[in-house]
């Protein structure tokens, strides 16, 4: 029976990052993956500054013409106002196709001493002793790491019959053929369509556009037409020709947004890294950089899952949390979340230390659970004196609860952020007539 130090199961960011970690660490490493060349599929195309940081770490450069870097974000708020400048407080972006990263980082990992990559192959059973079994042959590990993805095969395998994650929305991607952002080097948020849609470069002449689709979606004889007269007029002037031309003579690509928590990282020696422990909305762009922390952590504790999870669990808390808040916040209709989402834009048009707080923790440089914490309150806070200025006819002073019921509102919101229910979609206790007045 073969024998490996660690077997990696998937040769996508998660795995290969996994893999160079512990061969630094003088592991011999073998990795199985069932494709013979990276997909060229719509996934993970941005690394904030912590995952760019991961990278360079592992000797990697990311400088070449086939990384774009990003220095944050530009929001159109899609009420009218001037867009939201948001750059990171420190370190910068990439973003790039998602089969370059994976070709690049593959390229490292046959480069590197000590890992074995084999393709075309794939692993059908684990045991928590570490032994599994592939389509080629039987083998005995230290680690097995699944890095196979949201739709898992280790993490099945260790607990079957768990509900799949739950569903939010589709995602939908286009390639915008020499078009321009409006404010080069920074990904953009576009708001007013049906859903949000983030744009960034993947190469020198191409945009792409991933416009967030609400369930149920059209059925796909309308749906390039759904996607014209919902999302065209959230995007500026300029992006339109190019948009039109990707609908009509493009292909639109298709990924499915849904929503894990980080809560399960292994047991015995199978380990998870990467969408194998938890999947967040797209909108956040988290998915690849938690990938590579996840694989460096794991390397870092010698392959001891209760280490590894007890970091990542920490670690990750506050950027799965601020993922869920983003997504809940500007794409719900509620009256609570069209409220809050009006006190954040106000909040941060006003004050750069809180807009720098917000992209710190997107970046994933701060991880404190302080720092999200000091960010809700002070939203919650712009967002009670805004009901304050609500007029009382406005409020529905007549009923005998007055503003408690506004409270309880948000209060049932910030419950929600910090409770088992995270990341799904809540609907509110009841709808508050007043608050539904006062719009986005």
């Amino acid at each position: 029976m073969r024998t490996a130090d660690v077997l990696v199961a998937g040769a996508g960011p998660a795995g290969c990052m996994t893999a160079l970690a512990f061969a630094r660490r003088g592991a011999t490493v073998l990795i199985v993956d069932p494709g013979s060349a990276p997909a060229r599929r719509l996934a993970g195309e941005w690394l904030h500054p912590a995952g760019v940081s991961a990278l360079h770490r592992m000797e990697i450069a990311t400088e070449t013409w086939e990384f774009t870097a990003n220095h944050g974000f530009e929001l159109h708020t899609g009420d009218g106002n001037l867009p939201l400048y948001c750059p990171y407080p420190d370190g910068t972006a990439v973003s790039m196709y998602h089969h370059v990263l994976t070709a690049l980082l593959m390229r490292t990992v046959r480069a590197t001493p000590g890992i074995s990559l084999r393709q075309s192959e794939r692993v059908t059973a684990v045991t928590t002793a570490g032994q599994a079994v592939t389509t080629r042959e039987e083998l005995c590990a230290g680690l097995v790491v699944g890095a196979d993805g949201c739709a898992s095969t280790v993490r099945r395998l260790l607990r079957p019959g768990e509900p799949p994650p739950a569903p939010l929305s589709r995602i939908a991607g286009l390639l915008l053929r020499g078009a321009r952002l409006p404010r080069e080097g920074y990904g953009h948020v576009f708001l007013g369509g049906p859903g949000p849609v983030l744009a960034y470069q993947v190469s020198p002449d191409t945009i792409r556009l991933c416009l967030d689709v609400p369930l149920p979606y059209p059925a796909p004889s309308g749906i390039r037409g759904y996607l014209w007269h919902g999302y065209a007029t959230a995007l500026p002037d300029a992006l339109r020709p190019a948009f039109r031309e990707a609908l009509t003579g493009g292909k639109v690509q298709w990924a499915a947004a849904r929503f894990r928590r980080r809560s399960f990282f292994g047991r015995g020696r199978c380990a998870l890294v990467g969408d194998a422990v938890g999947l967040g909305h797209p909108l956040a762009a988290q998915g690849m950089t938690l990938a590579l922390l996840d694989g460096e952590c794991l390397a870092r504790q010698g392959g001891d899952i209760s280490s590894y999870a007890a970091e990542r669990a920490a670690r990750s808390w506050s950027a799965e949390r601020l993922s869920a808040a983003l997504h809940r916040a500007l794409t719900g209709t509620d009256p609570t979340s069209l409220l809050l989402r009006r006190a954040a834009f106000g909040l941060w048009r006003n004050d750069a230390r809180q807009r720098g707080l917000v992209l710190g923790l997107l970046s994933m440089r701060d991880d404190r659970r302080s720092a999200l914490c000091h960010v809700l309150a002070h939203v919650t806070t712009r967002a009670l004196a805004e009901l304050t200025r609500v007029d009382p006819v406005l409020r529905g002073a007549a009923e005998p609860s007055g503003g408690l019921a506004e409270l309880a509102e948000l209060a049932d919101w910030l419950l929600w952020l910090i409770g088992p229910a995270v990341g799904t979609r809540r609907p509110p206790r009841r709808r508050l007539a007043t608050l539904a007045v006062m719009g986005p």
